[in-house]
C-alpha cells in the first residue's frame, strides 16, 4: 500500500491536462501514486492523459459515469491509505501532499485536511484572490454555516471515506458537501493556513459557468445540510429513509434564498440579466424572500439601475480583493 493516492477526474479538458498533471508530478512527497481518470471524454483528453503514464501514474478510462461515479470507481482502485482529490485543470503547489499527509500521519483524530487556495477566475479581469480560512477541530456544527473546503484541495483517510459509504450518487452536484457532512460525524477536520492550491474558476463546462447547474448545486447542497441536521438531531437521514423522495421533505430555506440572491447579483454585475432574473425568481419562490422580490422587480422594471449597482459592487469587490492579494503576497 502506498501512502497517498491522488485522484483527478477529467472530462473534455484536453487543453488543461499538461500543466495540471505536471503540478502533481512535482510534489515533494515520495510515496504516492497518481490516478488520472478520463470520464468518457469526446475530445483528446484521454490521449493527453496517457502521455503522462509512468511507474506511479495510472490512467483509468471508461464510459461517462459522471463525477460521482468516476470518483467512487477511482477510490476503489486506489492503493493509498490517504486519498487526495485534485480538480481537473487546477494546480497543486509542490508541498501540498506532503503537508497534508503529515497532519494525517501525526493526528489520528483528523480525517480530512484542506488548505487555503488561490483562485484565478478565467475570462475575467478579477485579480487572483485567496479563499477559505484556517480551521482545526470538530466541524459537525460549523459545516451547517460554512463549507471549510473546496473539493479539489482535500486529502482524506480512505478508511473514513469507506466507513460513511463514499460519495452518494443522488448528489450529482454538491457531492463533496454531503460527504463532508457525513465525515464530520466521524472525525475532525483541518484547514491549513498554507496556500497550497491554485483553483481555476468559471472553466467552460464547470458548474460555476452554467447558471442552471449552479442553482442545482445550491439546492443539493441545501438538501445535504437538511440531511445532516436530521442526523445530528438523532433522526433518520431522509435520503436513507425515503430514497430520492426524501428530497420532497426539505423545508423552505431562507439561507438558500439568500444564496440565490447573491448569485443573481453576481450575474447582474456581469451584465447577464436573464440569469440574474432566474436566480431572483427562484429565491422568491423558495420562501417569499423580500429582497428577492425587490431585486426581481429591479431586474424587470429598471434593469439599468440594477446593472449600475452591480458594476459598482464589482468594482468595490475588485478593490478589496486586490488589497487582500497584495497583503498576502508581502
Amino acid at each position: 500500500m502506498v501512502r497517498v493516492s491522488v485522484i483527478s477526474v477529467f472530462y473534455n479538458r484536453a487543453g488543461m491536462v499538461d500543466e495540471s498533471v505536471a503540478s502533481l508530478k512535482q510534489q515533494s512527497i515520495e510515496d504516492y501514486e497518481i490516478l488520472l481518470v478520463d470520464d468518457g471524454s469526446t475530445d483528446s483528453t484521454l490521449e493527453r492523459l496517457k502521455a503522462h503514464e509512468d511507474d506511479n501514474t495510472r490512467v483509468l478510462t471508461g464510459p461517462n459515469r459522471g463525477l460521482v461515479g468516476a470518483l467512487n470507481h477511482a477510490t476503489g482502485e486506489a492503493r493509498g491509505a490517504y486519498i487526495a482529490i485534485h480538480g481537473s485543470g487546477d494546480l497543486s503547489l509542490p508541498a501540498r501532499l506532503e503537508r497534508q499527509a503529515e497532519v494525517l500521519d501525526q493526528r489520528p483524530e483528523v480525517g480530512v485536511v484542506g488548505c487555503r487556495s488561490e483562485v484565478v477566475t478565467l475570462q475575467s479581469t478579477r485579480p487572483p484572490h485567496l479563499v477559505k480560512r484556517a480551521f482545526d477541530g470538530d466541524a459537525s456544527k460549523v459545516i451547517l454555516d460554512w463549507n471549510p473546503f473546496h473539493h479539489g484541495e482535500v486529502m482524506f483517510r480512505k478508511a473514513v471515506f469507506e466507513e460513511v459509504g463514499g460519495y452518494r450518487p443522488f448528489f450529482v452536484c454538491a457531492q463533496d458537501r454531503d460527504l463532508w457532512c457525513r465525515m464530520s460525524q466521524h472525525c475532525h477536520f483541518v484547514v491549513l493556513e498554507d496556500v497550497l492550491y491554485r483553483k481555476y474558476a468559471k472553466v467552460p463546462g464547470s458548474v460555476a459557468a452554467d447558471p442552471a447547474r449552479l442553482m442545482l448545486q445550491r439546492h443539493l447542497s441545501d438538501f445535504a445540510l437538511y440531511c445532516h441536521r436530521e442526523r445530528l438531531a438523532g433522526r433518520p437521514d431522509p435520503l436513507v429513509q425515503f430514497g430520492e423522495q426524501g428530497a420532497l421533505f426539505r423545508p423552505p430555506s431562507r439561507e438558500l434564498a439568500k444564496d440565490m440572491c447573491v448569485i443573481g447579483s453576481r450575474y447582474a454585475a456581469d451584465g447577464d440579466l436573464e440569469a440574474a432574473r432566474v436566480c431572483f425568481r427562484r429565491a422568491r419562490d423558495e420562501n417569499g424572500y423580500l429582497p428577492a422580490r425587490l431585486l426581481l422587480a429591479a431586474a424587470t422594471l429598471t434593469p439599468g439601475i440594477l446593472l449600475g449597482a452591480g458594476e459598482l459592487w464589482r468594482k468595490l469587490l475588485r478593490m478589496f480583493q486586490k488589497y487582500k492579494w497584495s497583503e498576502a503576497r508581502r
